[in-house]
């Protein structure tokens, strides 16, 4: 979160590690907490179902704190390091139980999830792998080579580094299911350009003048080193 959200400036309404929504206060949309949790739960079988219920627990904690004050939280980050090694499963078949659970208790005005991983991968555009996920890279291609600022010179990449782009923007030491409150998801895509944040978190992270490929490996890796010789937290 600090790293990539807040010091490279990917996420726009996120201005600290610990709380999130600046900027949108003026739109009704209060500034709160950040909350963290952790699952114990192991990849596959019996697992996934501890990690869904230990998803709506804190689901239901979030909802019962409310969007405000000192107790309020505005996201959750939920992380899963029992799917650390198996990128398939998370951003497929768990990613799709958790939508379709959201769906099923027809909470989709209340929460959205939305998938990371330390091995994301942008998805290609051949289907649709759900509302929680990174955009195709088809659209990520256009909106970087059509949107590039007045005054900046065009910088053409080839798709394995837009792809890139865009993977970087979700991976994260751990598995991680984040959770978004839907109206305050509302209010951030009508205040932002889409297109022009995608193309402007492309070229920070791997354009001419960007990061690059080699420095945003060795930071991530950095990380679950850290995070590993911690225990895993």
């Amino acid at each position: 979160v600090r790293r990539v959200l807040v010091g490279l400036g990917v996420c726009p309404f996120t201005k600290s590690a610990e709380r999130s929504g600046q900027g949108l206060q003026g739109l009704g949309v209060p500034v709160a907490g950040i909350m963290y949790r952790h699952s114990d739960a192991s990849g596959g079988g019996a697992g996934v179902y501890e990690l869904l219920a230990n998803a709506w627990e804190s689901i239901s904690e979030m909802v019962g704190r409310g969007p405000s004050g000192m107790r309020g939280v505005s996201s959750i980050l939920l992380s899963a390091p029992g799917y650390d090694s198996d990128f398939a499963l998370w951003a497929g078949p768990v990613f799709a139980m958790l939508e379709s659970g959201v769906g099923a208790v027809q909470a989709e005005e209340m929460v959205g999830v939305v998938c990371f991983h330390p091995e994301y991968k942008t998805p290609d555009g051949t289907s649709f792998p759900g509302f929680g996920h990174m955009h195709s890279l088809p659209r990520l291609r256009k909106w970087y080579h059509d949107l590039t600022p007045a005054g900046l010179p065009r910088h053409p990449l080839p798709d394995d580094d837009v792809a890139a782009g865009g993977a970087y923007q979700r991976r994260t030491p751990h598995a991680v299911v984040n959770v978004l409150r839907a109206d305050q998801l509302e209010v951030a895509e009508g205040r932002r350009s889409t297109g022009e944040l995608y193309e402007r978190n492309i070229r920070v992270l791997v354009g001419r003048d960007g990061l690059g490929l080699g420095r945003l490996g060795a930071d991530l890796d950095g990380e679950r080193s850290l995070r590993a010789a911690a225990g895993g937290g």
